[in-house]
């Protein structure tokens, strides 16, 4: 019954009526079979609403879950970035929380930095920092010789005169060298502290000591000298320079020394031992300027004449080509060979030197051998292999070059 009661609401707008003209207006019944077309038909309608429905809830769903998701993204990159703030803000707490820290406090400069004790008859007194107490005792040690050279250029500056003003200038040169090298054997460690660097050593040196050990050096040069120099007024200029030339490492060693007695003791004997030093020296120099070589070689070989004598005026000693004997003799004889090796051009020279005195008699002589190469030609070669020559004579000194023994 309930069917038959929907079937006109949904008939009726189809034209389940009959509208006949003249006729009553009558329901129509349906056929078996119609009523179950017509509900399968009603059904899609209902479904395709429902289905519309459906999308577009889900569409809205879909929606809220990609705003929540982006919500998400951005709610944990906001917990990222103030993560990080936050970590930030704690180095900077820390940092600032530890400047307001009480700092450790450096530890105060002993009194004997700021002030060292001064010299007295018994002591040198020097103070040295470094980054480990042997450093810093060199340092102390280094400061003690370093106030014995002004010391020591301060007695000498009054001694500077017009005649020997170079001789000074270069005696305080090797002052400044000899005490820089000096050792202090007699030394006391006195005090050691801590510094912001390392260490500070106060050390004392025995000036007693090193005064006699001085003295006892310089005694020994003496006796040295004394010999080396015995009877030399009655031999030849030539041997008289070779004397004198080998003199020369002992008279400037002993001239250091007195200088260091200088500064360590002023008013002893040091001053008087300079004069006599200095007075050899001053002969060594005279005998140099008064000996003169006669250099003889052939006229093939005056290139190397040329080129030895140049080096000898530079060493201080005169020289003058001659081809005659007499007088002091330098005889340069040479024999060489010429090649060429891969379009090189290569000359081997061998060069003999022999000193002779006024009598004729051989002193010294030493030889040579030395080679030179040009791209150009043989000429070139030989002035290469002469430049060697004269190389290996400045290295071996002006007396060791001609066959002297040092």
């Amino acid at each position: 019954m309930r069917n038959l009661s929907l079937k006109p609401q949904l008939n009726e707008p189809e034209g389940g009526v009959d509208k006949s003209a003249g006729k009553a207006r009558r329901r129509v019944m349906p056929r078996y079979g119609e009523e179950e077309q017509r509900s399968q038909t009603a059904c899609p309608l209902r479904k395709r609403a429902r289905s519309g429905l459906t999308q577009l809830v889900n569409v809205i769903e879909g929606a809220k879950r990609r705003v929540h998701a982006g919500r998400q993204g951005m709610m944990s990159g906001q917990l990222r970035f103030q993560g990080l703030l936050i970590c930030l803000l704690l180095v900077v707490s820390a940092t600032g929380c530890e400047s307001l820290l009480p700092k450790k406090q450096a530890s105060a400069v002993p009194a004997w930095v700021l002030s060292t004790p001064a010299d007295s008859r018994e002591w040198f007194w020097g103070v040295g920092e470094g980054p480990d107490l042997d450093t810093a005792k060199r340092a102390a040690l280094k400061d003690i010789a370093a106030k014995l050279r002004v010391s020591i250029s301060g007695q000498l500056e009054s001694q500077v005169t017009v005649a020997n003003n170079k001789v000074d200038r270069q005696a305080r040169t090797r002052i400044s060298e000899e005490v820089q090298k000096t050792e202090f054997n007699n030394y006391v460690v006195e005090k050691t502290a801590q510094s912001a660097s390392g260490f500070f050593v106060l050390a004392k040196v025995d000036r007693q000591a090193f005064i006699r050990d001085l003295k006892e050096k310089l005694g020994n040069l003496d006796a040295s000298i004394q010999q080396a120099t015995a009877g030399l007024d009655q031999k030849t200029p030539l041997e008289r320079f070779v004397a004198l030339r080998r003199l020369q490492p002992n008279l400037e060693k002993g001239t250091g020394y007195a200088q260091l007695l200088i500064g360590a003791e002023p008013g002893s004997d040091g001053a008087a031992r300079l004069r006599n030093y200095e007075s050899r020296q001053q002969q060594a120099r005279q005998a140099a300027a008064g000996l003169v070589f006669q250099i003889q070689a052939r006229p093939e070989d005056g290139d190397l004449a040329a080129a030895v004598a140049a080096y000898l005026n530079e060493s201080g000693i005169r020289t003058l080509q001659s081809r005659t004997g007499g007088g002091n003799v330098l005889a340069i004889a040479s024999s060489s060979r010429a090649d060429e090796i891969y379009g090189s051009k290569l000359v081997k020279l061998k060069v003999a030197l022999n000193v002779l005195d006024d009598h004729g008699r051989a002193l010294a002589s030493r030889d040579y051998e030395v080679s030179g190469s040009s791209t150009y030609d043989h000429r070139g070669a030989r002035q290469s292999a002469t430049q060697k020559l004269v190389d290996a004579m400045r290295k071996a000194g002006a007396l060791a070059s001609l066959g002297f023994n040092e």
